[in-house]
């Protein structure tokens, strides 16, 4: 039996749909990866993240509709540990280009992607780019790299904020989305890569650690990736909501549609003339 009130496209009939989604629709995009993340976690450990937190969000907004995800990647710079499959740039910057145009052709110009994965934050940028460029009307959000912005929050992480690749900030949001998947017998030591702090180099993985995993996976805790999940949640809740109270709109563009607003809510009075 059809889930009616599933706001996931994969599970939807076209009278489900049609009944679901209109020109104020929000599409939610997520792109993750399959690559090694040290012995203690998954291959989709980037995708698992995001599309939870879909999930949720999917629950709580009023208007949104959430793609099947993308579990592959940018992971060139992994792909001397076993197993790593990834898209070529160019093939994920087409791959991108397409699937929102098929969004936009059907009258839906509202895109949030939610991003797991770091190697897919430059082909994100680039098709979202040319997207805008084609179509001015669009709107293209995108969190780009979830782990940087929990690594703000204080005192929460013991170790280098979080960061690393099956880090403490990973391998607890992984043992609050799927705990039945991580193994923390198999959590290998602290490894933070000594690299310049302003200026960024291109390395290979392999170049940072031979296990897979960088940061301090062992400092990591459900309560901790509970936490996690609630930061994220209520960011990309926070940001749909204050976007539906601009229509969308942003920059010059939501100065004008509150100055209409106004407008159009002021109460209309007679002026009497004595």
């Amino acid at each position: 039996m059809i889930n009616k009130k599933s706001r996931n496209l994969e599970e939807m009939s076209g009278l489900h749909l049609r009944k679901s989604v209109n020109k104020e629709t929000v599409a939610i995009i997520v792109f993750g990866a399959c690559e090694n993340h040290g012995d203690h976690l998954p291959f989709g450990s980037d995708v698992f993240v995001p599309v939870e937190l879909a999930k949720r969000i999917a629950v709580r907004a009023r208007n949104v509709l959430v793609l099947p995800p993308f579990p592959y990647g940018v992971s060139s710079h992994h792909s001397d540990f076993q197993m790593t499959l990834t898209w070529r740039p160019t093939t994920m910057i087409m791959a991108i280009e397409d699937i929102c145009s098929s969004l936009i052709k059907n009258k839906i110009n509202r895109i949030l992607v939610l991003n797991g994965h770091d190697g897919n934050i430059a082909p994100i940028e680039v098709s979202a780019r040319t997207l805008k460029d084609r179509y001015p009307n669009v709107v293209i959000a995108c969190l780009e790299s979830w782990w940087t912005i929990v690594g703000q929050s204080d005192n929460l992480f013991e170790e280098w904020k979080g960061l690393g690749h099956g880090g403490e900030a990973e391998t607890s949001a992984m043992l609050s989305v799927r705990p039945d998947l991580v193994d923390m017998k198999h959590a290998p030591k602290k490894i933070i890569p000594n690299l310049p702090r302003d200026v960024r180099i291109y390395w290979r993985f392999s170049e940072l650690t031979k296990t897979g995993a960088t940061g301090a996976p062992r400092r990591a805790t459900r309560a901790k990736g509970d936490r996690i999940l609630h930061v994220l949640e209520r960011l990309i809740l926070t940001f749909i909501n204050n976007m539906e109270k601009s229509n969308w709109k942003y920059g010059l563009a939501s100065e004008k549609y509150r100055n209409r607003s106004f407008i159009l809510k002021r109460p209309l009075t007679r002026s009497i003339s004595r």
